[in-house]
């Protein structure tokens, strides 16, 4: 699990903009993941498995049908699974009012801002999600969280201006 959160966070700070569909996936795909213990124990050991990927290709097909969805979609996603883990880090369970705050504000800032909120807050995922590979001090973990968001969304901007796109 923390190698693929690792993974996952280092693809999302300098391709979020690009993978939108990633973000989306993962992002269910981690909450799903602390929705596990809520199934019924009685289910085989598989369907935990399922019901994760089945979560995270639902919500990643989402951006790849609609884009403009898909912005709101990912916004909500990340935005109460960040929420949920300030609140609650590390807990197998989803407090729902954190999530339902968080993405409502995620998906309020992905639906309005677009692309420039998608880098913001892909950055902010990898960051997070790289930084809590380690066990740093606090200090230490909000200097390299930092640099790292600070990296990842410069990059992300660069290889936005070297195709040439249009100014939203």
């Amino acid at each position: 699990m923390l190698i693929a959160r690792g993974v996952i966070g280092g693809i999302l700070l300098f391709l979020g903009r690009e993978l939108n569909f990633l973000l989306a996936g993962a992002m269910a795909a981690l909450i799903g993941l602390r929705l596990t213990p809520l199934l019924p124990r009685a289910w085989p050991g598989w369907t935990q498995t399922v019901f994760v990927l089945a979560l995270a290709i639902v919500a990643g097909a989402i951006p790849i049908i609609k884009p403009r969805l898909g912005y709101i979609v990912s916004g909500f996603l990340a935005g109460g699974a960040l929420l949920v883990e300030f609140y609650a880090p590390g807990v197998l369970s989803v407090p729902l009012l954190p999530f339902l705050v968080g993405g409502a504000i995620g998906g309020l800032i992905l639906g309005i801002f677009t692309e420039w909120a998608l880098i913001v807050v892909s950055s902010l995922v990898g960051a997070y999600y790289l930084t809590n590979m380690f066990t740093l001090s606090s200090t230490a973990q909000i200097l390299v969280g930092s640099g790292l968001f600070i990296i990842g969304a410069l990059t992300q901007l660069i290889l936005k201006r070297s195709q040439g796109e249009e100014e939203i």
